[in-house]
């Protein structure tokens, strides 16, 4: 379930449980905010790279990196899917250039099998 834009974005003190239904799909993982455009990943890995390599953008002032959870519900008087992302941390995750360093060779020596898009 990819979107890049969501219907709603609701800050929340925790995250409901994953669930796979005929009218609901909900995934825990976490989001990069860039600007005001949220981007959500099922694994820390590539979403820290994700940020980190946005902000060397001149168009990305600030970005965010947060636990989040990604969340699509059929809605029957609309008749489509309502995509909703759950951010469990407003203020966003302690970033420290050690740590980015970390997920980014992680990231590159281990890809997620996760990944929709990574073909061994």
């Amino acid at each position: 379930m990819m979107r890049v834009e969501y219907d709603r974005v609701i800050f929340v003190k925790q995250l409901h449980r994953p669930m796979s239904t005929p009218r609901l799909e909900r995934a825990d993982g976490w989001a990069v905010r860039l600007e005001e455009q949220w981007f959500w990943f099922s694994t820390l890995e590539p979403a820290s790279v994700f940020g980190r390599a946005a902000r060397k953008s001149i168009q990305v002032r600030n970005w965010d990196l947060v636990r989040a959870a990604t969340e699509a519900r059929f809605d029957s008087e609309l008749d489509r899917d309502i995509f909703t992302l759950y951010v469990l941390d407003s203020a966003g995750a302690a970033r420290k250039a050690s740590k980015d360093r970390e997920l980014m060779r992680r990231e590159r020596e281990e890809p997620s099998v996760r990944s929709s898009h990574w073909n061994p």
